[in-house]
């Protein structure tokens, strides 16, 4: 990664830790990680759209939708969807699980098996139930996340080196 990099990596890094700062539940703060997750993250051969698709009701839905229009995940339009059913996220880049669907992530993990398909949870600790990441708030409510790079690894999705820094807890 250029230094270039390694500087946006940081000032998004620190961005969203003073956004989640400011309350517990920071929808745009979690939007900002997702989308950093998503531009640090390599996916095998892919083509077209960069396809978000968040299971259940969340507001990082709804902010990641009003940043859609001017962003791109690495030169491919970003396309953010909602479903309610983990049947339907379709050919999904990532899976975003809202926190009132984490029981279905092992629904979700049937229907992408064997898929170059990122999985986030916003339920903290589910990186451990094969969620590739799973977001975490510290005691001093700084948003963090955990990492599973066993799962990401048997999905060929290859992140970058400053996001494991980043991390909070990596396996």
């Amino acid at each position: 990664m250029s230094f270039l990099g390694k500087i946006i990596i940081c000032i998004l890094f620190l961005l969203s830790s003073t956004l989640a700062k400011a309350q517990t539940t920071n929808h745009q703060a979690y939007s900002v990680f997702v989308l950093s997750i998503a531009k640090y993250s390599n996916w095998p051969v892919h083509e077209g759209e960069f396809k978000i698709v968040v299971v259940g009701k969340s507001k990082v839905y709804d902010e990641l939708l009003r940043v859609s229009a001017q962003k791109d995940v690495n030169g491919m339009k970003l396309v953010v969807t909602q479903v309610e059913d983990p049947s339907q996220v379709g050919d999904a880049n990532i899976v975003y699980i809202s926190d009132n669907k984490s029981s279905h992530l092992d629904d979700v993990l049937k229907v992408t098996q064997g898929k170059a398909v990122m999985v986030i949870t916003e339920r903290e600790g589910l990186f451990k139930k094969g969620a590739g990441f799973s977001f975490v708030v510290l005691d001093n409510n700084a948003l963090r996340f955990d990492i599973n790079n066993t799962e990401l690894e048997k999905r060929q999705i290859k992140i970058s080196k400053n996001l494991s820094t980043l991390a909070n807890s990596v396996i």
